[in-house]
């Protein structure tokens, strides 16, 4: 039962947008609409959440396509902002990799009541090496600058709140 991010993305949900990346420079942007690349998806809502005493700012991949592209052929992400991966039933053993990724990410696996329960850290870029979720079924997978948990003082057992 997948409560907590249900009722807290329909509550933050701020439409749909494109906010992938830019022509420019491929720099992860929420703010704009800007023209579309051919490598990302078309439309991705973003939501305001909290987590570790921060706000951050997630693009939400709740489509199979949304969630198989990521953060691919993205050149910079903003310190506080991130992706959440929605799939929409419980996964028993949800994997993340980095092809085509080329930023260095970190990635917290988290319950349906929005509890952090394994956080994958240094996902080296453009590397097909899985990272999974080691501690049952999940709903969500966060993934945020390497280091950025750490740096947070995020660990599992923390959970997201808007």
């Amino acid at each position: 039962m997948k409560k907590w991010l249900t009722a807290s993305l329909l509550a933050l949900v701020a439409g749909s947008v494109f906010a992938a990346s830019d022509n420019t420079n491929n720099t992860v942007n929420t703010d704009v609409s800007t023209t579309a690349t051919s490598a990302q998806p078309q439309e991705m809502s973003i939501a305001k959440l909290k987590l570790g005493g921060k706000e951050i700012t997630v693009l939400i991949a709740e489509t199979e396509e949304q969630r198989k592209q990521g953060l691919m052929y993205v050149d910079k992400m903003e310190e506080n902002n991130g992706m959440i991966f929605s799939y929409g039933a419980p996964v028993e053993k949800a994997c993340m990799w980095m092809k085509d990724t080329k930023i260095p990410l970190d990635v917290a696996f988290i319950d349906g009541a929005g509890k952090i329960v394994n956080i994958e850290a240094d996902m080296k870029p453009l590397s097909t090496d899985n990272h999974c979720n080691t501690s049952g079924p999940i709903y969500y997978a966060l993934e945020m600058n390497a280091g950025w948990f750490a740096k947070n003082g995020v660990k599992p057992g923390d959970s997201l709140s808007n």
